[in-house]
């Protein structure tokens, strides 16, 4: 039975609802109030207030490999203001418009929509980090609302979101082509002419194509195909078995002071031999509950099995086994078990399934979310009160991996070692990779800036340690003094630390 407008009406009318809604919003913002921004949230906004015209802004995302609708709403936004924490707001806006939908315009039964919200990837990866990914889930939904009702503009309105939802990210277009697959199937089971159902094909294609266009980057790229297959390894077989962990299972492990992106049976396997067969068990154990849920609906069946088909084709190419791209196999079921319920009648059985997946999902995202706010997610935040401990007269430099943290918090460029030049955002070209392939490259960019501005001393931030200078650096401790004089340490992710050096010449 197709979800109806009184349906609508009546969770939108339910107390229980609203206050999940609500409960969600406040633990999302006291989250994200407490979330530290790294690199990458970091990097897009960097892109995004540098680019000063809107062409500007689509050429220089023609290196990251993904398509522009999460620069461009930066973009629109760093004309406002300059501000990093607006990307937050941003993000917190669009992560409870996507539990609005799954609270008050999904099908579900009332249990699992009042578990989805507080799970790893709503609340945590999708929640609270401010990336290109809960933009593509809104839109996801979106979709998953449109395609059982009839109304006027339905078709217009269902291409302009699957052409949105296409340049979000490529994972975003992933998940687009398999829902027009479901568009399509729906329309054959609707016993549409297939001169229609041609048509849609066409247009499904001019729509979804010009996002290839971003996500395979120009040939100066240093992320270019040939980047990618010069680092593939048999291993990468096996990736699918780690996405599947990471989306279905997404418990970190808690044993580790930088817990995230790591998965707690991945990790103790290493030392508990047994768990590689407990693991087996899982993933089988998986794909039986998956086809017991789904079976009913072969359409939904079929989404979800080319969604999965899909991730291994793209894991066997591209180790995307971290969690943020994990994730998207957990919302494809989502999206399946959506288009499942708008049309079939849920079972007992499926709703024991179903809350079995979820409350694990529940597990991982309030360890998360406690972790997050306990400890700092990323130290970048803090480089100004390095900067302060710098004299005015004396210049400040850095590398390619802590620019991001620099150019954000004090919105002005500074002078890259690597790069040998002033940077305010960085390009993922070829010089860049030149440049950063290039052997001693600190002592190398402090001799060509000391000999063009005469100068014999400088102070350098790094989320480089002093233990991890001598591997980037052989040169750099035998031909200058380098003294580190503060550091802030203690961050979750893993490059969220920094260091503040003095490095003279003489």
């Amino acid at each position: 039975m197709l979800i109806g407008e009184k349906k609508i009406q009546t969770s939108l009318a339910n107390p229980v609802l609203w206050g999940v809604f609500i409960l969600y919003v406040i633990v999302l913002s006291f989250t994200i109030a407490h979330h530290e921004l790294w690199g990458d949230e970091i990097h897009s906004w960097n892109i995004a207030k540098a680019s000063t015209s809107f062409s500007d802004l689509i050429s220089n995302t023609r290196y990251e490999g993904h398509p522009p609708l999460w620069y461009t709403i930066l973009w629109s936004i760093s004309k406002l203001t300059h501000n990093v924490d607006y990307i937050q707001l941003t993000q917190l806006i669009i992560a409870s418009l996507v539990v609005f939908l799954v609270m008050f315009f999904s099908p579900f039964p009332l249990i699992t929509r009042i578990l989805i919200p507080f799970g790893y990837f709503f609340l945590f990866e999708y929640g609270v980090l401010s990336r290109n990914y809960a933009i593509g889930v809104l839109l996801a939904f979106c979709i998953c609302i449109i395609l059982h009702k009839n109304f006027k503009y339905k078709l217009p309105v269902y291409y302009v979101l699957l052409f949105l939802m296409s340049n979000t990210h490529p994972l975003g277009l992933h998940l687009a082509c398999c829902l027009h697959l479901y568009f399509l199937l729906l329309n054959s089971e609707q016993k549409k002419k297939t001169s229609a159902i041609i048509s849609h094909i066409l247009l499904g294609a001019f729509v979804l194509l010009p996002s290839l266009y971003f996500i395979f980057p120009p040939p100066d790229s240093s992320l270019n195909i040939h980047f990618w297959m010069s680092r593939w390894n048999i291993k990468q077989l096996t990736a699918l078995i780690q996405r599947l962990l990471y989306a279905f299972v997404p418990v970190p492990a808690w044993w580790k002071y930088n817990f995230w992106n790591t998965q707690f049976l991945l990790e103790a396997q290493r030392n508990y031999p047994i768990l590689k067969f407990i693991k087996i068990i899982v993933l089988l154990s998986l794909f039986g509950m998956f086809f017991s849920i789904l079976k009913k609906n072969k359409k939904s069946l079929i989404f979800f099995a080319a969604n999965l088909f899909l991730s291994f084709i793209v894991s066997v190419f591209v180790p995307l086994v971290s969690a943020r791209y994990s994730g998207f196999l957990f919302i494809g079921f989502i999206v399946a078990y959506w288009l499942y319920c708008s049309e079939t009648p849920v079972s007992r059985n499926n709703k024991w399934l179903v809350n079995i997946l979820l409350v694990i999902q529940l597990a991982g995202g309030a360890f998360a979310v406690v972790k997050d706010i306990q400890l700092p997610f990323s130290n970048g935040y803090r480089v100004k009160e390095l900067l302060n401990q710098v004299p005015q007269d004396k210049k400040v430099v850095t590398d390619y991996w802590t620019l991001n943290v620099l150019t954000a918090f004090t919105d002005k460029p500074y002078y890259c070692l690597e790069m040998q030049k002033e940077m305010s955002f960085l390009l993922w070209n070829q010089e860049l990779a030149t440049m950063t392939r290039r052997p001693d490259p600190y002592s190398v960019g402090l001799k060509y800036l000391f000999q063009k501005e005469g100068i014999q001393q400088v102070y350098m931030i790094s989320i480089h340690s002093p233990q991890d200078i001598p591997h980037i650096d052989s040169q750099l401790t035998k031909l200058y003094q380098v003294k580190l004089i503060d550091k802030r340490e203690g961050a979750i992710e893993k490059g969220g630390n920094l260091y503040l050096y003095q490095i003279s010449s003489d």
